[in-house]
C-alpha cells in the first residue's frame, strides 16, 4: 500500500518525518504520564515517579533488542516500520483509556507497550537507511535523522507542558493529541518504499542475551565495528546522566527551580541537533570515525568546565550547547558506521546490539547518579566533573584506537580546504568488493596526498629503509600503515605479498606505494611478481598517478609538508595524467 510520491518526497523524507512524529509521541506521552502521577500522588513523590517512568521505558529496549534485530533482518524493514506505526495508533488509544481511568497500572502498562513498539521500530529505522539512500549520503542522512530526533525531544518537552496547561490538566484531551500524532506518523510512513528482507532464511530468536553476545562476537571480525558499538553506548550513558543531573545542578549551583532546570537540558538538545546536522554535512560521502575521539575530548572539556563555572549562568548555557554540539559529532559517525560496516544479513542485529548496550548505559547512568549523590554525597557539579574526567580518559583511549582515522580526517579536510588539489577518476574507486591500488612513492608526501583523497578505511603498505623501520614500527602500527622493509620491493617479496593477501581476504582495500628509485630491471621484476601472486586473490588493480612539485632537498619534514600548500597537486585513479 504505497502512493505515488512527488520528487521531493523521497523514502528518506518519509522515514525522517515518521520517526520525528514517533519520537515526539514518546516524549509527550512520557511527560503526560509523569504529570498525571504527580497530580495523583503529590510532588513529594516526583523523584520516585521519574525513576519509575524511566525504568519502564528502558526495559523493553533491553528485553526485545535482539528480537527486534532478528525481525529487521528476517523481514522487510519498510514493512516493519509500517506495522509498528499501526501498533502506535492502538497503543496511544489505550493510553487515552488509561488516562480516563487515572490508573497508575494502566498508565505504566501503556508506557511499556509504547516503548516495546519503539524498540521494534529502532533497528528497522536505522537499518533501512543504507537500503533507501546512496552510500555517499549515509552520513548526511544520519545527521539529519539525529537532528530531527532531538528537535522532536525539544518540541515534545514543550508540548507536554503546553497541553497540560491549556487543557487545565485534562489528560484525556491532552493524550488524544498523541493518537492524532500516531495517525500522522502512520500516514507518512506509507511513503517509505518496501525493501527486500536481507536474511529471509534467518530464524527469529527470542534468546536475547545469547544472541546479543553472538552478534558482538561477529562484530569483532570487522575492523572498528565492535569498538564503535561499545563506545556508542557510552554516548547514551553521558546523555542520560546529563539529562538526570541537569535539574539538581540547576537547583544547587544556579538557584533555579526544577522546571527552569528542565529547560536547561533543552540547550544540550539544541546543541546535539545542530552538531548532528553539521557532522552529516562535514562528513560528505565518508563516514568520519575520526570525529569520535575529537568529539569525546570536547564533551570531556565541556563537562569538567561546568564544575568550575557552575555559578555563572551566562557561561553554563553556552557550555551546555557546546556539550550537545560535540555530542552530535560523536553520535552521527557511530550510527552511520554501524549501518555501513555491518553485513546486510547482520545489519538489524548489530543496530539492536548497539541499542541494548546503549540502554544498558542509560540504566547505569541512573545508578551512577544515585551512587554519587546519595552514597558519596557529592554535588551535581562534582558529578559533571567526574563524568568529564571519565570522558577525557575515554577520548585518549579512542585516540589510540582510531589514531589513523583522526589523522586521515585532518589530512583530508586540510587538503580539500587549503591545497590546490585536483582529483580525477573518482568513478574508478568502487571498492566493494575490495581492490588493490598501486601508486609511486617518491617520498612520504605521496602517501599523505593519497590519504587525503581515498576512503578512510584503506590499508597502506609503504616501503621503509631498514634502519628507519625499527624506530618507526609502533608509529606506523598506530596509524594502521603496514611498513615493509624496502629490500622486499626489489623484486617484491613474500612479506609484502602476505600482507596484501591477508588484508584483501579480510575485505579491506589496500594501497601499495612502491619506491620509484628502483632500477629498471628490478621494477620490471617487481611488477611481474606482483601480477603473478595476485592471481590467487581475484581483485581489481587500480593504478594511481600523482603530479606535484617536489620540495627543495635537505629541508625538514615540516617544511616538506607545507610545500603541499604552495603548488598544484593532481591525483588520478585509473587513467594516466595528461
Amino acid at each position: 500500500m504505497h502512493f505515488k510520491r512527488p520528487k521531493f518526497y523521497t523514502s528518506f523524507a518519509a522515514l525522517n518525518m515518521s520517526q520525528f512524529f514517533s519520537a515526539l509521541n514518546d516524549n509527550i506521552f512520557k511527560l503526560l504520564l509523569v504529570f498525571l502521577m504527580i497530580t495523583i500522588k503529590g510532588p513529594e513523590h516526583s523523584n520516585t515517579i521519574l525513576a519509575l517512568v524511566g525504568a519502564v521505558f528502558v526495559i523493553p529496549f533491553l528485553l526485545f533488542a535482539s528480537l527486534a534485530g532478528s525481525l529487521a533482518d528476517r523481514f522487510s524493514k519498510g514493512s516493519i516500520i509500517y506495522f509498528t506505526r499501526l501498533l502506535e495508533i492502538i497503543i496511544m488509544s489505550l493510553g487515552v483509556v488509561a488516562f480516563a481511568f487515572q490508573t497508575a497500572l494502566g498508565g505504566y502498562t501503556v508506557l511499556f507497550l509504547m516503548a516495546t513498539q519503539s524498540a521494534l521500530f529502532s533497528p528497522a529505522k536505522y537499518g533501512v537507511i543504507p537500503e533507501i539512500v546512496a552510500k555517499g549520503r549515509i552520513s548526511h542522512c544520519n545527521g539529519v535523522l539525529t537532528a530531527t530526533t532531538y528537535l522532536a525531544i525539544i518540541l515534545g518537552t514543550f508540548l507536554a507542558s503546553f497541553l497540560s496547561e491549556v487543557t487545565h490538566k485534562n489528560f484525556v484531551v491532552a493524550s488524544s493529541f498523541c493518537v492524532l500524532i500516531a495517525l500522522v506518523s502512520t500516514a507518512v510512513s506509507l511513503g517509505i518504499k518496501k525493501t527486500k528482507p536481507q536474511a529471509a532464511t534467518t530464524k527469529v530468536s527470542t534468546r536475547f542475551i545469547k544472541d546479543i553476545l553472538a552478534t558482538l562476537k561477529r562484530a569483532r571480525r570487522i575492523r572498528y565495528l565492535f569498538p564503535t558499538i561499545v563506545f556508542g553506548a557510552f554516548f547514551l550513558f553521558m546523555g542520560a546522566y546529563t539529562q538526570l543531573n541537569i535539574i539538581p545542578f540547576a537547583m544547587q549551583a544556579l538557584d533555579l527551580s526544577a522546571i527552569q532546570g528542565g529547560y536547561l537540558f533543552l540547550m544540550t538538545a539544541i546543541g546535539i541537533g545542530i552538531g548532528s546536522f553539521l557532522a552529516g554535512r562535514f562528513s560528505g560521502k565518508e563516514v568520519e570515525l575520526g570525529f569520535i575521539p575529537l568529539a569525546a575530548f570536547g564533551i570531556g572539556v565541556a563537562l569538567t568546565t561546568l564544575f568550575f563555572f557552575r555559578h555563572n549562568f551566562h557561561v553554563v548555557v553556552p557550555l551546555l550547547i557546546l556539550l550537545g554540539l560535540c555530542g552530535g559529532f560523536y553520535a552521527v559517525p557511530v550510527d552511520a558506521f554501524i549501518q555501513t560496516a555491518s553485513p546486510k544479513a547482520d545489519r538489524g542485529r548489530n543496530v539492536a546490539a548497539a541499542n541494548f548496550l546503549s540502554f544498558l548505559g542509560v540504566i547505569l547512568a541512573s545508578f551512577f547518579i544515585a551512587f554519587l549523590g546519595n552514597v558519596l554525597d557529592l554535588s551535581a557539579a562534582s558529578g559533571f566533573f567526574i563524568v568529564g574526567i571519565m570522558t577525557l580518559m575515554l577520548s585518549v583511549v579512542l585516540l589510540f584506537v582510531m589514531a589513523d582515522q583522526v589523522m586521515r580526517l585532518l589530512i583530508a579536510k586540510v587538503g580539500y580546504l587549503l591545497w590546490n588539489l585536483k582529483v580525477m577518476g573518482r568513478t574508478n574507486l568502487r571498492l566493494s568488493p575490495p581492490a588493490l591500488l598501486v601508486g609511486p612513492r617518491t617520498s612520504w608526501l605521496d602517501t599523505v596526498v593519497v590519504m587525503a583523497t581515498l576512503p578512510r578505511l584503506i590499508r597502506y603498505i609503504v616501503p621503509i629503509e631498514k634502519n628507519a623501520l625499527k624506530r618507526k614500527t609502533r608509529f606506523y602500527r598506530l596509524l594502521r600503515i603496514i611498513p615493509i622493509d624496502i629490500e622486499y620491493f626489489a623484486p617484491i617479496g613474500m612479506p609484502t605479498l602476505h600482507e596484501i593477501k591477508k588484508e584483501l581476504q579480510l575485505g579491506h582495500s589496500v594501497c601499495l606505494m612502491y619506491p620509484v628509485d628502483l632500477p629498471e630491471e628490478s621494477m620490471a621484476s617487481w611488477k611481474a611478481a606482483l601480477e603473478k601472486h595476485l592471481q590467487e586473490v581475484a581483485v581489481p588493480v587500480i593504478p594511481i598517478h600523482i603530479s606535484r612539485t617536489a620540495p627543495p632537498k635537505g629541508v625538514g619534514h615540516i617544511s616538506q609538508f607545507f610545500s603541499l600548500f604552495k603548488h598544484p597537486i593532481k591525483v588520478s585513479y585509473g587513467s594516466k595524467l595528461q
